[in-house]
């Protein structure tokens, strides 16, 4: 994909009017996340980006470590991408913590397709609009004369809290996950359809099965748009079975549906344990 195409498909899924009608107050508060994407850009440049993890800031902000892991872990910009703003979709009020997920995750994905520094600069800082820099920043928006040292970023973004069935219906979605990685698609179509019991779930599942690449894809836009969470873990779950996604990937997707930051240290083996759990009471 050229960067013009890129630019293009970021700024697509980006509601730019919710970023630049904030209050200047909250606008230099955003200033401080652009700074800091430029610092990890540049980082980025000199060491790779593979190297993220290791870079001084990388645990300086909850959403700016989850966001950076991914890109360093899983190697999958479309599924980052996704995971970016399914997070999004989770501030339909608030417009500040939106803004925080956009800089930070389209600034990373910047980085991820080797934006040089300066054009991620440029660009995010395009976001907060230019009456904003120029009548109150007053910047040059020459990033060689920037201060990158003791960020001031926000607290941590607070997510809704979830309801416990959320919680467990992300476990069955990962444990059929499994059994379509270990038996194939037949055996957990069998399941979905005649053992599960969920309708809600045969129904994407079923409708997404339509044959066609491009229709599966089509319709998997269209169902993420729907307002209730529930509704597209569902619709996710249903996505990630046909396409096999791996378990981890889909881990971090239905977190980002889910509105929850993953513990950066919780061991696979844990993950693995509450699958196994769900798998017994599914497949009996």
């Amino acid at each position: 994909m050229k960067k013009i195409d890129v630019l293009n498909n970021l700024v697509d899924h980006i509601e730019l009017d919710r970023i630049r009608k904030l209050p200047v107050t909250e606008k230099f508060k955003l200033y401080e996340y652009v700074k800091l994407i430029y610092t990890e850009a540049e980082y980025a440049c000199k060491e790779g980006i593979k190297q993220l993890e290791k870079s001084p800031n990388y645990t300086i902000n909850k959403t700016y470590n989850l966001f950076a892991m991914l890109i360093v872990n899983l190697g999958d910009y479309d599924l980052v991408k996704e995971i970016i703003v399914n997070y999004g979709k989770n501030f339909e009020t608030s417009d500040i913590y939106y803004a925080q997920i956009t800089i930070t995750g389209m600034g990373l994905l910047m980085i991820e397709k080797n934006f040089d520094p300066d054009a991620i600069y440029h660009f995010l800082m395009n976001l907060l609009g230019t009456d904003f820099l120029i009548e109150n920043l007053h910047t040059t928006a020459n990033a060689d004369d920037l201060e990158t040292e003791g960020f001031k970023l926000d607290s941590t973004i607070k997510y809704k809290p979830f309801e416990g069935d959320i919680r467990k219906l992300k476990y069955d979605l990962l444990a059929l996950l499994k059994i379509r990685h270990d038996k194939g698609m037949d055996y957990v179509t069998d399941i979905i359809n005649k053992k599960y019991g969920n309708a809600e779930l045969a129904f994407f599942f079923n409708m997404l099965d339509s044959k066609s690449e491009e229709v599966l894809e089509y319709l998997n836009q269209e169902f993420m748009e729907k307002e209730n969470r529930r509704t597209r873990l569902i619709a996710a779950g249903a996505y990630a079975l046909l396409k096999e996604r791996s378990i981890l990937s889909a881990h971090y997707l239905f977190n980002s549906i889910i509105g929850k930051y993953s513990r950066f240290d919780k061991r696979k083996e844990e993950i693995d344990n509450e699958i196994d759990t769900r798998l017994k009471e599914i497949d009996k």
